[in-house]
């Protein structure tokens, strides 16, 4: 398991945080998520042997966010 904290831009309010770590929950390998609209962040915790970040960022970029490694 590692954590790493990403970046997220384009969001407005507590809602897209909202979805945005609920969208990050249900990947493959997460263990958890936390979105902060506040920090424009989120922490998260996975097995790097299941979790894809190139399939969670398009899915991210498709919402219409960016999310990039801190």
């Amino acid at each position: 398991m590692q954590t790493k904290t990403y970046s997220i831009s384009g969001m407005d309010c507590g809602s897209c945080a909202a979805s945005i770590e609920m969208l990050l929950q249900n990947q493959p390998g997460v263990k958890s998520a936390k979105v902060s609209f506040e920090n424009k962040e989120a922490v998260v915790t996975f097995d790097d042997a299941a979790f894809r970040f190139p399939e969670v960022e398009k899915t991210i970029k498709q919402m219409g966010y960016a999310i990039a490694e801190k």
